[in-house]
C-alpha cells in the first residue's frame, strides 16, 4: 500500500510540474521574463498560488528551470543528429532537416524563444547564462570538427568554421524570432537554405 501511495504521489507531482511547465512556457514566451508574473502563470492553468510557490519560490526559479529544460531538449536534438553514421556532409544535411522538422513548430518554438530571452533579456543574471554558455561550448566542440572535415573534403565553404557555425545558428534564431513575432502563420522552411550556409 505504501509503495502504491508513493507511486501515486510521484504521478501527481509529475502531473502538477507538467501543468506549471506548460503554463509558464506559454506566459514567458508571450510576455517575456520581465513582463511575466507568478499571478499570470497561476491563472493560465488555474493553479493555486500555494501550489505554484510550493514547487517554485519565484518566477526566476521557474524561468531557470525552463531554460535548463530547453537546453536539454535542443542539445539532444543537435547532438543526436550529429552522432548519426555517415559523412560530415550527410550529418549537416541531417541536422538541417531535423531542425526544420522540430525547431520551428509548437512547443519547440516556445523553448527556442525561452533560450533567446535568457540570452537577450537577462545579461545581468549570470545564473541564466552559465548553462547556455556551457551548452553552446558542447555543441561547438561537436559541430566544428564536422565542419572542418567537410571543408577538407571540399564540401563546405573555406571560411572560419566558427563563423560558419555562428551564421548557421544565427539564421535559426532569426527564423524563430520572426515566427514568434509574425502573424501566427506557420512558415515552411526548406532545409537546403540552412545547408547552403555551410555546404557548397
Amino acid at each position: 500500500m505504501a509503495a502504491r501511495n508513493l507511486e501515486t504521489n510521484e504521478q501527481m507531482r509529475h502531473k502538477t510540474l507538467s501543468r506549471i511547465t506548460n503554463a509558464s512556457l506559454k506566459i514567458f514566451a508571450c510576455y517575456g521574463f520581465h513582463g511575466t508574473s507568478m499571478k499570470q502563470i497561476a491563472k493560465e492553468d488555474k493553479l493555486s498560488y500555494g501550489l505554484l510557490y510550493h514547487y517554485f519560490p519565484s518566477k526566476e526559479k521557474i524561468f531557470l528551470y525552463l531554460v535548463d529544460l530547453a537546453l536539454q531538449k535542443s542539445s539532444k536534438i543537435i547532438i543526436d543528429a550529429l552522432d548519426i553514421e555517415g559523412s560530415s556532409k550527410e550529418k549537416i544535411i541531417r541536422l538541417s532537416k531535423i531542425l526544420v522538422e522540430n525547431a520551428f513548430t509548437g512547443e519547440s518554438l516556445l523553448y527556442h524563444l525561452i533560450i533567446m530571452q535568457a540570452m537577450t533579456q537577462l545579461k545581468d543574471k549570470p545564473e541564466f547564462l552559465e548553462n547556455i554558455i556551457k551548452n553552446t561550448e558542447n555543441i561547438i566542440r561537436k559541430f566544428l570538427p564536422i565542419i572542418i572535415d567537410a571543408q577538407e573534403k571540399g564540401e563546405a565553404f573555406k571560411e572560419d568554421p566558427l563563423i560558419l557555425y555562428n551564421a548557421y545558428f544565427s539564421f535559426v534564431h532569426g527564423l524563430v524570432f520572426s515566427m514568434m513575432h509574425g502573424d501566427g502563420e506557420q512558415i515552411k522552411i526548406n532545409p537546403e537554405i540552412l545547408n547552403r550556409i555551410i555546404l557548397i
